[in-house]
């Protein structure tokens, strides 16, 4: 049972991950029959996925001269480095990316096998126990909530795009070849996270779908719930264990993800700087689209962190669902005990992410990442003004270097 604008809007996540190469097989969907299952043209898909990979890679050539020598980085040493951060992490994120599904395709089609069995398996219980209403009106308020981040995501898209318009040096084939390889990885990033979009939707469905049987299971009454409320726990296991192998198969693509967006963040708070100073000239639009890019930006990396933090909290919160069970006044032997081994279940395991294992990612986390930024825009703004202050050659480094290079 899935409604048709949640289906809709994951068609589109869909499309946009297997343009651009990111799943390791593809999947065959028949809305008609309800039916999906694994492609057989897997190899002939990695074949494209690999020559995907390479091209992305070696279209970062045609970026770096334009943008050093004839764009409006040649006489601030801070944008160039700026650039050449972001140009390296852009490789990461390449080489991660496309390595990962390389060298762990036949665990991913695995995984890929055992999310369709688990949809089979528990899809009774979602008929039997969530209301149809209820399920409808839930899979509904997730397909806007998607709606909104790929809508904020290709809103900064187009301001980034017409930005980069504007600061085009020269308007020339070399100059609109950089601009349109630069516009490329930006839709790869757009895809990459517009694909953790839709995996954290799916998970965030599962466990309230939990919830739902779980308030219906409490106000159902009936013999033998103690069968379904087994049902329900194995069920958060499974779907507890999904989350955890989703998180650590793509652990490597969403840790250069996150930090690309950090850089990205940073990158676009200290050109705000620059054009607040007339350090870069600006017109109306300019400085339209370059607030409307810093807004759609920081909104959606809020929002992605509050949509990951509502997947493990669903998760974790599954306990407080059983508590309305101890206003019955009483409860069968082996209902008291599936909700004692359901209990212990929710203590020993919980739900949390980590980046790399390392740093794990949850609300108090997410304010340390905005203000992080910000203080790193702070620190370059006071190079900035030390910079203009004591005059220096150091910004006719990069221009010498590829002049030597032609020569």
């Amino acid at each position: 049972m899935l409604h048709p604008k949640l289906g809709r809007v994951l068609n589109v996540v869909y499309c946009h991950a297997v343009v651009f190469g990111l799943v390791s097989t593809t999947l065959r969907i028949r809305s008609h029959r309800k039916c999906i299952r694994l492609d057989k043209v897997s190899r002939t898909y990695t074949f494209y996925s690999f020559f995907v990979g390479i091209f992305l890679f070696l279209n970062l050539y045609y970026v770096v001269p334009q943008i050093v020598q004839d764009g409006y980085m040649k006489s601030n040493i801070v944008l160039q480095w700026s650039f050449f951060a972001m140009l390296l992490l852009r490789v990461v994120a390449i080489v991660a990316c496309y390595g990962t599904l390389w060298l762990k395709r036949h665990q991913i089609i695995r995984l890929y096998k055992n999310s369709l069995t688990y949809w089979k398996r528990f899809g009774h219980i979602m008929k039997a126990l969530v209301d149809r209403k209820e399920l409808l009106d839930l899979q509904a308020s997730l397909a806007k909530i998607i709606v909104r981040k790929i809508a904020l995501l290709y809103a900064a898209f187009l301001c980034s795009t017409v930005l980069q318009y504007q600061l085009l040096g020269v308007n020339n084939k070399q100059s609109l070849l950089a601009l349109s390889a630069r516009l490329t990885h930006f839709l790869h990033s757009l895809s990459v996270k517009m694909a953790f979009y839709g995996i954290l939707v799916l998970l965030h469905h599962q466990f309230l779908v939990i919830h739902l049987a779980i308030n219906a299971l409490h106000g159902r009454k009936a013999q033998k719930k103690w069968k379904s409320l087994r049902s329900v726990a194995s069920m958060h296991l499974q779907t507890l264990r999904l989350a955890r192998r989703i998180f650590g198969l793509y652990d490597v693509i969403n840790a250069t993800m996150f930090i690309n967006m950090f850089m990205t963040g940073i990158n676009i708070l200290y050109h705000a700087v620059q054009f607040s100073n007339s350090t870069i000239k600006a017109d109306g639009w300019g400085i339209l689209f370059g607030n409307g890019l810093i807004v759609f930006n920081f909104w959606g990396t809020l929002m992605l962190m509050e949509m990951l933090d509502n997947v493990v909290t669903s998760c974790n919160n599954t306990g407080q669902q059983l508590r309305q069970f101890s206003d019955i006044p009483k409860v069968g032997t082996r209902m008291q005990k599936e909700l004692d081994v359901f209990t212990m279940q929710l203590r020993r395991n919980r739900l949390f992410y980590k980046i790399g294992g390392i740093v794990e990612l949850d609300k108090p986390a997410c304010l340390s990442y905005i203000g992080s930024i910000l203080s790193n825009v702070v620190i370059l703004m006071q190079f900035d003004l030390r910079r203009q202050r004591v005059p220096n050659n150091d910004h006719q480094y990069f221009t010498h270097l590829f002049n030597k290079t032609e020569m």
